[in-house]
């Protein structure tokens, strides 16, 4: 099983085509399109977050400060002016 990368982002287009690149190198892709979905994947220990800070319902910004108190991985949080 190869390392795990949560990618988080409301647009689907983004997150495909970061999954086939990533999976292409040997990583292992845990999808989320909003902030609950990303909480519930961090359950799966990803090993490091490319985190959307724009996104429905809870943003990157507060999912980033949920998750910090459980999880340690590396988290990119990314804001592109949409």
């Amino acid at each position: 099983m190869g390392v795990k990368i949560l990618i988080a982002d409301d647009e689907s287009d983004i997150v495909s085509m970061l999954s086939r690149f990533f999976e292409s190198k040997g990583f292992r892709v845990l999808p989320a399109s909003n902030g609950a979905e990303v909480l519930m994947q961090v359950e799966k220990q990803p090993d490091i977050i490319l985190l959307d800070i724009n996104m429905p319902g809870t943003d990157g910004v507060e999912v980033c400060k949920r998750i910090r108190a459980y999880i340690s991985c590396p988290i990119n949080i990314r804001d592109y002016l949409h």
